[in-house]
Formats: structure tokens, C-alpha cells, sequence
């Protein structure tokens, strides 16, 4: 049964009759002034005076949708006439609000270094405040070096936070999941929640995320998508080269966009329209790499490539671990489902989920339904053999909406583990190429930039991916 609760109040001075409703979280007036929000829509929190509750409000424009406006943060006073009202009004808001589950304590690492060097102003001006008027108390941490976030989350005491949030580009985020994989608690530490504040150059999995509820990407939203603490599960991909492993949730890329993300740090002044610039002189010189691929490809994807039953290496006998794709194998060959691609490649990509940066959808079909969007089992493999130089320029441009999936010179497919044995660059005397995971190389070919002495992988080996289905957790708009 519904219980409502009833008052003549006074709303930002305006005599009004207000009512609010515990069991939908409905607020409304009428009176000298009409209005209403919904606590788990529009809420950030409340503060409280002696006969005075402010409801820091977080909500759309009238008549507006959440694709196409931004939330205004205004903060809404009731004034009541007698303390029992008041006490009992701010008993029933409050309560409601506890019954969220909302986050009460988190830890927030900031990269001064992500993007234009931004993430401190992004942080004072949008974060914190948002935060505190929450409720939530917060623990900062600025990152000073590569992986440092990594070795934080290692050690650190996770029973003190309700989540980590990092207010950076999509590579901190990564670190934060592999120094949690890298605990001797592992199995407990992953169920973290995590949470990813916009502030780099790329901001994949923060507009994937927002883009899936239909919400603007940039750091208002996906704080306050924190703040309400709604969760889902995230697939993590196992990246094994020998006895190194690494773990990534965004995205693995071999060819053009690997040569762009990289090469392009040279301009890292210029912001995100570094990787326009470099994208324009990359295709001006088109590099070709030798290569060969095999990979399970999911149902509906059988008839892509060709049979593979090629030897197996003991890096590549990964053992199930839990509900994700293993690389199964028979007699040390891998099992006929398996398909096979080798040649010239200009790129090889595999998504985890749809937006490989802000502006770029590079995957659109990573997704599943409205409840389980980034926990398929799957990544989306995309290679791009070969293609006439200005129609590759056009090809890149359409990847801002999607379209890209339907060029012919695109192979789409869905896949639920794959093995890459990346070779030189065709017509050259360098071996050059890398391997991008998540924004960051893992591994350089000889005559690569950078002397690759902090890689983490070698390039050339192979380098096994499997999937650990739903492993992590984000904060999500839905």
C-alpha cells in the first residue's frame, strides 16, 4: 500500500501544498508553484536547517529528454511550520533515499596527466561538488605515474569504500582492474564497483555507458550515474603472451588505429584532435602489416574465415575459469569451431564494448539488451584488409554513427576467443606495428617509436584473448 504524507509548505517561498510518497519517491507541489521530481531520477541529496530541508536537485529541463539536454543542478528549500513536520518529512525523504543502495564512500584517483592535463578542473569544478552534495564521503588519490593506479588498488583496504571512480581517460580505469586482479583476494576485490568520470582524450567506456541510457557523455552525468549507484556486470578480456597476462575492457587494436592511438602522443597539445591530425597522415602513408589470426567465432558467425586446426602452444592452453570462453582444444589442435585468417591486414580491432572513444563507434552491435549491454561473452572482432586511401578516409568518418559496419571492405564479426601472431609492416625493412590494449602499448615491433623497454609483452609471439563473462562491475546510468 502506498503512503503518502501530506503538508502546506512553504517551496523557495512560495506557499504550496506538498506531498511525497515513500513508496514511488514522488515529490510534487501545487499551489503559489507547481512542481515535482522523483528522488532515484532527480536527487543528489538532501541538507537539513531547523525547519528548513534542501533537496539538491539534479534534473532535466521540462519536457526534455536526457539525449538531448543537460541536467540542471538548482537546489529546491522547504520551509515547514512545526519541527514534528519537518522531522517526519525528513525521516521519509532520507529513508527513501537510503533505500537506494547509493554509494556512501568512495575512493577517487585522478590523472592529472589524462588528455589536455584537464582531469583537477573536472574534478573541482564538476565531481566534487556533485559529490558532496550526496552525502558521500570522499578519499582522493592523484596518480603520479604510469600504473600507479595499479599498485594503489593492490594494496589497498577495499572494505573502506562502497567503489573506486576514476576521473581520468579510459586507461586508469584499466590499471584500477589489474591491480585488483593482481590481489591474492581477487575473486572478492573484482565485485568493486567501478566508475569512470570522462577526463582523457578517448572516453570509450564512459560514452558507451552513458550513450547506452541515452545520456549525454561528459562528467555531470556520469557522476551523478555513480551517485545513484546503479550497477551492471562488465566482460574483462585475458590477454596471455607466455606467462604474462594482462586484463582489459575496452578494446585490443593491431594496424592503423594502434599506429594512430600511439604515434600520435607526440601531440598529445592538441587534445582529442590529435588523433584527426594524425589519422590524416597515416592514411597519406598506408601501412600494410603481415599477420595471422584465428578466433571461436560466436553463433551466427560460423561461416567467416577459414577451418583452423593449427598446433597449439602451452601459452594457449587457457583452463576455464568460471563462465567465460575458454580456448578449448583436442589433442593439442584446437577444436574444428575454431576459424582462421592470415595475410596483409591495415588493422585488426577487437571491441569490448561499442565506442572506442567519444566519437568513435567502431562497434555497434556490442550490445545485447537493456540489462546485460556489456556482459555477451563476446568481443566484436573488426579487420580491415585492405582499401583505396581516400574511401578508407570516408570509411573513418562514418565510424562516428556506426556505419562503417556496413562498408564492403569491413569483416564484422563476433567472437568468443582469438589467437593473433602479428607480423612486420609489408615493404619495409622495419618490423614496426603494435599492440594497443585499452590506449596503451603492450607490445612494439623493432622499429616502432618508443625503445619498448616497459612493454609488457613481446611482439611477435602470440597473444591469446579469452573472455571472463560479467566479471566486473561499473556504475551505469540503467
Amino acid at each position: 500500500m502506498e503512503e503518502t504524507i501530506q503538508e502546506e509548505v512553504l517551496i523557495d517561498n512560495l506557499r504550496v501544498k506538498a506531498s511525497f510518497s515513500s513508496s514511488s519517491g514522488l515529490l510534487k507541489w501545487t499551489g503559489q508553484g507547481n512542481g515535482s521530481l522523483i528522488l532515484e531520477k532527480d536527487l543528489l541529496g538532501i541538507s537539513t536547517g531547523p525547519l528548513t530541508i534542501t533537496l539538491h536537485a539534479f534534473q532535466l529541463p521540462n519536457n526534455a529528454c536526457c539525449g538531448d539536454s543537460q541536467r540542471l543542478r538548482r537546489d529546491i528549500v522547504i520551509d515547514f511550520d512545526l519541527p514534528a513536520s519537518h522531522n517526519l518529512w525528513h525521516n521519509e525523504i532520507q529513508n527513501c533515499l537510503n533505500s537506494y543502495g547509493r554509494p556512501k564512500r568512495l575512493l577517487l584517483l585522478v590523472n592529472p596527466f589524462s588528455g589536455k592535463k584537464g582531469a583537477q578542473s573536472v574534478y573541482k569544478a564538476v565531481v566534487e561538488p556533485l559529490l558532496k552534495a550526496a552525502g558521500i564521503h570522499i578519499t582522493l588519490r592523484e596518480t603520479k605515474f604510469q600504473r600507479h593506479a595499479e599498485e594503489l588498488v593492490k594494496s589497498l583496504n577495499l572494505t573502506q569504500f562502497d567503489g573506486i571512480v576514476c576521473v581520468s581517460g579510459d586507461g586508469i580505469l584499466v590499471e584500477v582492474l589489474n591491480g585488483l586482479m593482481k590481489r591474492e583476494d581477487w575473486e572478492q576485490a573484482i565485485k568493486t564497483p567501478l566508475g569512470i568520470v570522462p577526463a582523457g582524450t578517448g572516453n570509450g567506456m564512459a560514452k558507451s555507458l552513458l550513450d547506452a541510457a541515452g545520456e549525454p557523455c561528459d562528467a555531470s552525468n556520469a557522476t551523478f550515474a555513480v551517485i545513484r549507484g546503479h550497477t551492471q556486470s562488465l566482460d574483462v578480456a585475458k590477454v596471455v603472451q607466455g606467462n604474462v597476462i594482462f586484463h582489459s575492457l575496452l578494446l585490443l587494436t593491431w594496424g592503423f588505429i594502434a599506429d594512430v592511438d600511439i604515434e600520435s602522443e607526440k601531440f598529445r597539445w592538441l587534445g582529442s584532435l590529435r588523433l584527426d591530425f594524425y589519422t590524416l597522415l597515416r592514411i597519406m602513408w598506408l601501412r600494410h602489416y603481415d599477420g595471422k589470426l584465428a578466433y571461436l567465432p560466436a553463433p551466427g558467425y560460423e561461416e567467416t574465415g577459414r577451418p583452423y586446426t593449427g598446433e597449439l602452444h602451452s601459452e594457449a592452453e587457457v583452463k576455464s575459469e568460471g563462465n567465460h570462453s575458454d580456448i578449448r582444444h583436442k589433442n593439442g589442435k584446437y577444436t574444428s569451431d575454431w576459424r582462421y585468417m592470415d595475410g596483409a591486414f591495415i588493422m585488426v580491432s577487437l571491441q569490448n564494448v561499442p565506442w572506442a572513444s567519444q566519437d568513435f563507434l567502431a562497434a555497434p552491435f556490442a550490445k545485447v539488451n537493456l540489462f546485460c549491454q556489456f556482459s555477451d561473452g563476446c568481443l566484436d572482432m573488426i579487420i580491415l584488409r585492405d582499401c583505396p586511401q581516400w574511401t578508407l578516409l570516408n570509411l573513418l568518418m562514418t565510424m562516428q554513427n556506426g556505419n562503417s559496419v556496413k562498408s564492403k571492405y569491413l569483416e564484422y564479426v563476433k567472437v568468443k576467443a582469438f589467437r593473433l601472431s602479428p607480423g612486420g609492416r609489408i615493404g619495409s625493412d622495419v618490423q614496426g606495428g603494435y599492440i594497443d590494449l585499452d590506449g596503451e602499448v603492450v607490445a612494439r615491433g623493432v622499429g616502432a617509436e618508443g625503445d619498448g623497454s616497459k612493454d609488457l609483452m613481446l611482439y611477435g609471439p602470440t597473444i591469446d584473448v579469452s573472455i571472463l563473462r560479467g566479471l566486473a562491475t561499473v556504475f551505469s546510468p540503467v
